[in-house]
């Protein structure tokens, strides 16, 4: 661009006010008006920049500027007739719309890259155009004599078919080659985040997952996943595809025990760095300061409470929300009338405040229709998609829109094998000694009194009649679990009434489920629950205290469940569920003389349960984990038996126990070894119960007489989250045998109808399909590795060596290379996400990779050439499509490539793997409106309702 002198260039012209308007649009330029003498003097600066259009007004040409003439108000232009000097004051804007043009650096300021015209007009006496930039997709009004023009590549394919065409350059099959993979990697990264600074190979479902949902118009989804196929990987490549189209604010509602397991998944493994967890990290003393948190964790519960959701709904509308196990928003319907909880009611307030709502859930229906339909709700607000839910049964298939269910049973791994071994369940059994049976037993009597104490008081629901019920109920599974835990729970009642133990108030901070229920089953009086319960409570103390040493249970697991898995490998880490902290602890003191234990639970930090898996994995043989203590936490790595030496009566919690160990990146089948003690009635139940579960899961698991073990699994899980058996297992200690039989069939007959109901409606949701991105360009990570390998030649980047198998290069760049993509001069790469953890020093070329970033912005850029190539292929039509909403904001772009009436080709895709060749290119006639119309079908294909065709770019084409 010109430079001009630091004193005004003083040029006298015609004093009519016409001839200086037109000399001013014509130069872009600041007038100081100065009468006197008859005179206008005129300051020059910003002249137009070699390549813009001018049009000169004398001979009516358009021609454009090769620089400065012999002196700053004189141009060099090129016209047909040949290069003239015309001075500033006879030419001006010489842009059309349509023409393409080039908006370069600006002094300090960079450039805004390519764009076309839209339309010219005059402002103030200055000539300016309406540009739309490609990247941005933004219009900007700016001076002319800032922009470029440039010929599309479409025009200069047309020009290189006449006779005359001067020949190519040399290497413009490569470059080709390179701009057009650059584009098309760049584009696949923002509809799947495959890019993105994660510290794993993200799957095929996915993939397809983020791709489904960044193209559908919204953000606004259910994902329904089964548990353990990643749904925290699967958010995260969502949002690190997201913010390439500018969402930016982002609130994650999750349960209290998972907020710091998010924060460490967003932080460690996508760099999300300013992920920061609300009442933890920080607080809000005054709405303003929200401004300061773009990426927020926090707990549904405490956001839900006073004070805190009134500070919420001062914060800035939020891009995106997040609520992480959905279905605990429940909203009930009864007749005409709602019954919402607190949660759902802060759902509600968030999603009024929010652009897009995104919720999770592995078990979003349940068996109940209603439930399920208040959550559609959420994702759908407003009158018309309320009447649309509510005819849910009757259009189902609105349900492709709103949710993605990806099942166990179906997903590969990027050859196509399926990613699950299996998984075997065993029953073992601890079979009493007579004299536990005793204590079986008088503990049974004991219960029984105080049920019937339970039912007799004065005011049968009372505070007193309910907290009785609830001690009894809570025994009776502390006896289940141990001796251990029923001797402490025994002996802190027994306490209570000799006035030695004080009141323990009952929890109301709104938190969840803690693993100590042994000191929750104190909350009553010093008073006894009936008439002789002092006297029973020390025969119990008496006859447990003698039992624990030879416990039929903890000796069947020291002596014969251990010894048998240790015979088969010496080194085999087992872990161990049980749900009460007393029975841990009985355990870890049994288990430490067979080798190293390691302890996790509710009372814990998630930094000590974090050291302890770590020691677990790294060192330990046996991990003994609390229900609240292993919430969260992903154990396949190294470990795949679980022993769950008490059985809970929520069987959905024996699910999620499982999916520690069944999940992605387990390579071993899963042993579950579920213990029990034969003669104990409540083991009996329990034991019966997950055996038909497991029964009729293997029944609904069967499709056309073909068993299928991955979905048995996700039906189990259906199965688990429908069914209630609480009440079966409250009231099996009145009924006899044969009646507590009777009701439990009746509860897994209604779990079965309700997993049928659920399957029947997500059979119509968007799940995981290997063929569904048929129409994309088939991408590898081998055509990154080919793009880099390509580049560096490109730009004369050493390639010093190949270390560790060739997955490390150690590279040596030039120094404009090092200026320009702010590298030092020796670098060590790799896109292997697995061995830059293990490497220190290792540059990983992923989406955050200021190296690879700088590449892709070199390919991309007009002076790379490479627009058009003759090359070893047909004539290939290349292009970026873009989409936007009903707003005209832009959704998504997809790169495609188009061969006669083919459609992203594999064969394109094998050609971009490999360096390519100049090639002699036909005379014919090219196929351009052919090509173009199935471009054009493509943008039609992809409209809905929400989604609106955008633009159609071309971004270059193979002469064939």
């Amino acid at each position: 661009m010109s430079q001009l002198p630091r004193a005004p260039v003083r040029l006298l012209v015609r004093t009519d006010h016409l001839a200086a308007r037109r000399f001013s649009s014509g130069c872009r330029q600041r007038l100081l008006a100065d009468r006197a003498g008859g005179g206008i003097t005129v300051a020059f600066s910003n002249l137009p920049v070699t390549g813009a259009l001018v049009y000169c007004r004398a001979t009516q040409q358009t021609g454009q500027v090769q620089g400065k003439g012999i002196n700053e108000e004189r141009l060099r232009v090129r016209f047909a007739s040949g290069v003239q000097e015309k001075w500033l004051w006879e030419v001006s804007c010489g842009l059309q719309p349509g023409q393409l043009v080039l908006h370069g650096p600006q002094g300090a300021l960079s450039g805004l890259g390519e764009g076309r015209v839209i339309t010219t007009r005059t402002l103030g006496e200055r000539e300016q155009v309406l540009v739309e930039f490609h990247t941005s997709a933004e219009r900007r009004w700016l001076p002319w004599t800032a922009l470029q023009a440039v010929t599309a590549p479409e025009e200069q394919a047309r020009k290189q078919r006449r006779p005359a065409a001067a020949p190519l350059p040399n290497g413009s099959a490569e470059r080709f080659r390179l701009r057009q993979l650059g584009r098309a990697l760049r584009h696949w990264h923002g509809l799947t985040g495959t890019l993105a600074q994660v510290d794993i190979d993200p799957l095929p479902h996915q993939i397809h997952l983020v791709h489904r949902i960044l193209t559908s118009g919204t953000l606004s989804w259910m994902i329904a996943d089964d548990v353990g196929l990643g749904k925290t990987i699967e958010v995260g490549l969502l949002l690190a595809a997201a913010r390439a189209r500018g969402v930016r604010r982002v609130l994650l509602c999750v349960p209290a025990g998972l907020t710091r397991q998010w924060q460490q998944e967003l932080r460690e493994r996508f760099g999300m760095r300013e992920a920061v967890i609300y009442g933890e990290d920080f607080t809000i003393s005054d709405p303003a300061q929200w401004r300061l948190y773009d990426t927020v964790i926090a707990s549904m519960d405490r956001l839900k409470a006073e004070g805190h959701l009134e500070l919420v709904q001062q914060a800035p509308r939020w891009d995106l929300v997040v609520f992480d196990e959905a279905h605990r928003l429940t909203r009930a319907q009864y007749g005409l009338k709602l019954s919402a909880s607190e949660r759902y009611r802060l759902a509600q307030t968030l999603r009024s405040h929010a652009d897009d709502l995104l919720l999770l859930t592995g078990t979003p229906h349940q068996g109940k229709l209603d439930r399920f339909e208040a959550l559609l709700e959420l994702l759908r607000p407003g009158k018309i998609w309320r009447e649309r839910i509510q005819n849910l049964r009757a259009q189902p298939e609105i349900l492709a829109d709103m949710i993605i269910r990806n099942r166990k049973a179906d997903v590969t791994d990027a050859d196509g094998q399926f990613l699950f071994r299996g998984k075997v369940t065993r029953s073992v059994s601890a079979v009493l000694g007579e004299p536990e049976r005793r204590f079986e037993r008088a503990l049974g009597a004991y219960l029984q009194r105080g049920y019937t104490a339970s039912r007799n008081a004065r005011q049968p629901g009372s505070q007193t009649s309910l907290a009785i019920g609830f001690v009894m109920t809570v025994y009776r599974k502390l006896a289940a679990s141990s001796l251990a835990a029923i001797e402490m729970a025994l002996r802190r009642r027994l306490a209570r009434l000799e006035g030695r133990l004080e009141e323990v108030a009952p929890t109301t901070t709104g938190v969840e489920h803690e693993d100590t229920p042994e000191h929750d089953a104190n909350v009553t009086g010093g008073a006894e629950f009936f008439q002789g319960e002092h006297q029973d409570l020390q025969d119990l103390i008496d006859q447990v205290a003698g039992l624990r040493a030879g416990e039929a249970k903890r000796r069947a697991l020291l002596e014969s469940v251990i010894p048998q898995i240790l015979a088969q490998n010496p080194q085999e880490r087992v872990l161990i569920f049980t749900e009460y902290r007393s029975t841990q602890d009985d355990l870890v003191a049994a288990l430490s003389a067979l080798g190293p234990v390691d302890v996790i639970h509710g009372g814990q930090t998630m930094e000590q349960r974090r050291s302890a898996i770590e020691h677990f994995e790294t060192a330990g043989q046996f991990l003994v984990s609390t229900e609240a203590g292993g919430e969260g936490f992903n154990l396949q790595a190294r470990c795949h038996i679980l022993v769950n030496y008490d059985l809970p009566w929520n069987p959905m919690r024996l699910v999620q126990r499982v999916g520690r160990l069944y999940r992605y990146g387990q390579t071993q089948t899963v042993v579950t070894l579920n213990m029990a003690q034969e003669g104990s009635l409540d083991d009996d139940i329990l034991t019966q119960m997950y055996r038909r579960l497991e029964a009729v899961a293997r029944d609904l698991a069967s499709v056309s007489g073909e068993y299928r073990e991955g979905l048995q699994e996700d039906i189990l899980g259906q199965l688990a989250a429908a069914l209630d058996v609480s009440a079966v297992l409250e009231d099996a200690r009145t009924y006899a045998a044969q009646r507590t039989q009777e009701r439990l069939e009746e509860a897994l007959s209604r779990a079965r109808e309700a997993a049928k109901q659920q399957e029947a409606l997500l059979r119509y949701a968007s799940g995981f399909d290997p063929q569904g991105m048929g129409q994309e360009l088939p991408l590898t990570p081998h055509h990154l590795r080919s793009f880099v390998e390509g580049m560096c030649r490109q730009l004369h980047i050493e390639l010093r060596e190949q270390t560790h198998a060739g997955r490390v290069w150690s590279l040596r760049l030039p120094e404009e290379v090092q200026q320009s993509a702010h590298q030092r001069a020796s670098l060590r790469v790799t896109f292997d996400r697995a061995l830059s953890r293990k490497l220190p020093g290792v540059q990983l070329l992923d989406g955050s990779s200021s190296l690879l970033q700088h590449l892709f912005d070199v390919s991309d850029s007009y002076v790379f050439k490479g627009h058009v190539a003759a090359a070893n292929l047909p004539t290939t039509l290349c292009a970026e499509l873009a989409w936007n909403d009903n707003l005209g904001r832009r959704l998504h772009q997809r790169f495609v490539a188009v061969q006669a009436e083919a459609l992203n080709p594999a064969a394109f895709a094998d050609f971009l793997l490999h360096p390519a060749a100049d090639a002699p290119h036909s005379s014919l006639a090219l196929p351009m409106e052919a090509l173009v119309a199935a471009l054009q079908r493509r943008l039609s294909q992809e409209a809905s309702e929400t989604v609106q065709p955008g633009s159609l770019r071309i971004t270059g084409m193979a002469l064939g």
